[in-house]
């Protein structure tokens, strides 16, 4: 049986349903100039909005990049150098796979997640929303609505909705999973406007 972690404190188990519900919206038509525009028009309206679009964590005093950040990147280092035989973005660029479990913790965990099991990662993966795919073509991927190849930046509207140790599993609805195969595979974005340049290299997307 397939099960996944849904962030639901185990006060509230009781009274949900036991199972998953995949309920997917398409953001792959958001581009980043868009996006920059709805930011700036909520910076405009909101007085206490952050000077900066990408959110960090400050830790031991030092910042940490959030966790869908630095996934997206790292599958954008997997695809560029060449190791994403371990892990990489399905053709469509909605979901990714871990190809090579046991590589996978040896190669990329330890070194860019400083992590050392697998079920570490899947619990972040949990904690943020993500979810697990159970049949079809991406059996086994995982995917968040605002985790797409190209969009690095949609990362920062993900937010970290569970708590470590205050988790319950559930079962997946396989019925209400998303096809990715029937929607737009997602594109890069058409070429910014050159005003926005020194913005975008202020913010060092």
């Amino acid at each position: 049986k397939t099960m996944a972690t849904q962030p639901i404190t185990r006060d509230d188990a009781a009274g949900v349903s036991c199972f998953i519900r995949h309920n997917y919206h398409d953001h792959a038509a958001v581009t980043m100039y868009s996006y920059l525009m709805s930011r700036a028009s909520k910076i405009v309206l909101d007085d206490n909005a952050s000077d900066t679009i990408t959110k960090t964590k400050r830790a031991r005093g030092k910042f940490m990049m959030p966790f869908p950040t630095k996934l997206h990147i790292v599958l954008s280092i997997a695809e560029n150098d060449g190791f994403d035989d371990i892990v990489s973005w399905q053709v469509h660029g909605r979901c990714f796979a871990v190809h090579k479990p046991q590589e996978f913790v040896d190669k990329i965990l330890s070194t860019y997640f400083g992590q050392s099991k697998i079920t570490s990662f899947q619990r972040q993966l949990s904690m943020y929303g993500f979810l697990r795919l159970a049949q079809g073509p991406d059996r086994g991927c995982y995917y968040h609505e605002l985790f797409l190849k190209h969009k690095l930046y949609l990362c920062d509207d993900i937010t970290r909705t569970g708590v470590n140790g205050n988790v319950v599993k559930r079962r997946v609805d396989p019925k209400t999973e998303p096809n990715f195969y029937l929607m737009p595979f997602v594109t890069p974005d058409p070429e910014l406007p050159g005003f926005l340049l020194p913005f975008i290299k202020q913010e060092k997307w």
